[in-house]
């Protein structure tokens, strides 16, 4: 039990959600949550077509009946878990969705679509949305965040997202408390547990869990508030959650306001690398086939990735960093928004990425989780180059731009979305605070029949 009241971490938690009204928020909280919305949408965008993103279709078309919620490019409409978890599998595809640096993985796929999905089946108002975005933001992170991070044998973010879908359609729904506190250890002791992902050496679609975890969440919700109960105690046990750390400072500040956003379509442990290289590359003028061998020296937790220099899907790819280097190297960081398949299985990026030697830095490793950086290391014929990145682009101390991050909506929608559609995006999104949320979901549906 947590050493500041007899009450559980769910129920305290819960209180705290129930409480929150929309004046409560500050106005940079909602500019987050609107940046988060976008970048999310241009990242389900991106993954659409992905295989992982067509089975989960074809799954739920079958399995769950129609509903009210939008499945995103799309004619079709599911119940809003089915909805949630189809466009959590788009969003989370290719690794270009956002993250947060203390919770150890992305929010925002899981959030976004359930606030998304209840929003349009409560037909709420733009601004309910993003203050629910806002609180399943609040509680994945902090509760992802308090626990002892070094001792897990997987990052996978698909194990704690689903408190966030929790949070989001509990607010939406108005739930009491204790069905709140209910749906909240549902969640938490029904989610995948994604010891797989932590040993397994193969790509594939379940990647990190993040669309069963954000199912998960939504059907905690529903099933809490027809009678199922859970272990309420679920976050009080401090070999797994600091239950302090949760609670601490409630509503002082906001952890939407320090999420990360992604420039290339891959684990974000290799985005400090990659920086690194590009820099080097541009300041030395090199051109990739003048590298003879480049060095990483970085924290152990990436260097643990897959790493294979001649990676057989997308989803092994990912969790590349050689790899992911020989393809910016090659064809710069445009190849990398999103990654094509067309580049696997190229002789010349394999061997290319065979010359990466990866190696564990032990000042770098201790400054892990809060900062996931590089020093990279370039060796030429004659010559030897350095260069180290602690924050790589779109961390919140290297941020983009509002007109960088739209820019990159706008380079994922070119070919994917009709002309001038990202544009009535943009302008929806905008004036969330003032429209309903169908207004944005009716642009959702004019891409794909």
């Amino acid at each position: 039990m947590n050493s500041q009241t007899q009450k559980p971490v769910t129920i305290l938690l819960s209180q705290f959600i129930r409480r929150i009204r929309k004046e409560d928020i500050p106005f940079s909280a909602f500019e987050a949550a609107k940046i988060c919305t976008l970048d999310l949408i241009g990242s389900a965008l991106a993954g659409y077509t992905s295989p992982a993103a067509k089975a989960a279709r074809k799954f739920a078309a079958g399995f769950f009946p129609k509903g009210y919620c939008s499945v995103w490019f799309s004619r079709n409409r599911l119940s809003p878990s089915a909805a949630a978890m189809v466009n959590a599998v788009a969003a989370s595809a290719l690794d270009l969705d956002d993250g947060n640096r203390l919770a150890g993985g992305h929010p925002g796929a899981a959030v976004v679509p359930a606030a998304l999905a209840w929003s349009e089946r409560l037909k709420k108002e733009g601004n309910d949305f993003l203050s629910a975005v806002i609180i399943g933001y609040e509680a994945a992170v902090r509760i992802a965040a308090a626990r002892d991070l070094p001792s897990l044998d997987t990052f996978s973010t698909g194990r704690w997202c689903g408190f966030g879908a929790v949070a989001a359609a509990g607010w939406l729904k108005d739930i009491p408390e204790e069905i709140m506190a209910h749906a909240f250890a549902i969640s938490g002791i029904h989610a995948p547990n994604q010891s797989a992902s932590a040993y397994s050496k193969l790509g594939h679609s379940t990647k990190e869990g993040i669309p069963w975890g954000t199912l998960t969440g939504l059907s905690a919700v529903e099933l809490a508030e027809s009678g199922f109960t859970g272990p309420l105690d679920l976050l009080d046990n401090p070999a797994y959650y600091n239950p302090d750390e949760i609670l601490l400072d409630l509503g002082a500040s906001w952890a939407i306001e320090r999420t990360y956003f992604k420039r290339y379509s891959c684990c974000r442990w290799a985005h400090a690398a990659i920086d690194a290289l590009l820099e080097i590359m541009r300041t030395e003028a090199l051109g990739a086939e003048e590298i003879q061998a480049v060095e990483v020296h970085t924290f152990w937790r990436a260097i643990g990735l897959k790493n294979q220099s001649n990676p057989p899907t997308l989803e092994a790819a990912q969790f590349s960093i050689p790899f992911c280097m020989a393809v910016a190297a090659f064809h710069g960081p445009e190849a990398l928004l999103p990654m094509d398949p067309e580049y696997l299985h190229n002789e010349y990026l394999s061997q290319w990425a065979t010359h990466v030697q990866l190696i564990m830095d032990k000042e770098i490793e201790s400054l892990f989780p809060e900062k996931a950086a590089a020093r990279v290391v370039v060796k030429t014929a004659g010559a030897q180059f350095e260069f180290r990145v602690d924050h790589p682009k779109g961390d919140p101390l290297n941020p983009f731009t509002l007109e960088e991050l739209q820019d990159k909506f706008r380079h994922i929608a070119k070919g994917r979305m009709p002309d001038g559609l990202e544009e009535r995006i943009f302008s929806a999104i905008h004036a969330l605070e003032s429209i309903s949320v169908s207004r944005l979901t009716s642009f959702l549906g004019e891409i794909h029949g």
